[in-house]
């Protein structure tokens, strides 16, 4: 099973990777904007356990792509990670189904610990 990192910047996505791969957590897929992202929950739904979603990106930003995979997935736990602290986008998000909301820049344990709220490792 595997957890979609949806963020525009490399860095980040590389540093969420980092932390769930120190928690055991191996099994990423990418995607650089909604758009992309979109495109891999097409395909992989099924295989995809947890998705985490930055809230500003272009072509496609992480509230509107909530919406879109709420139409395929309307299960699996959404968190979105993201430097945006406005209240009426979280309550939106919220709303559109996303389950949790991490405020950039985070650390590993805490994070992690929002992850293992939502899953349990296998």
């Amino acid at each position: 099973m595997a957890i979609l990192i949806v963020d525009d910047s490399d860095i980040v996505r590389d540093v969420v990777k980092q932390a769930l791969n120190l928690y055991g957590y191996k099994d990423t897929l990418e995607a650089r904007d909604g758009v992309e992202a979109l495109e891999k929950v097409k395909k992989d739904s099924s295989r995809i356990e947890l998705y985490v979603f930055d809230v500003n990106m272009p072509n496609m930003d992480g509230i509107t792509l909530v919406g879109e995979v709420r139409k395929i997935d309307r299960s699996t736990p959404i968190i979105m990670l993201t430097t945006e602290t406005d209240k009426d986008k979280m309550i939106k998000a919220k709303n559109f189904g996303a389950t949790g909301w991490i405020i950039k820049p985070f650390d590993a344990p805490r994070f992690i610990k929002v992850v293992e709220m939502f899953l349990k490792k296998t």
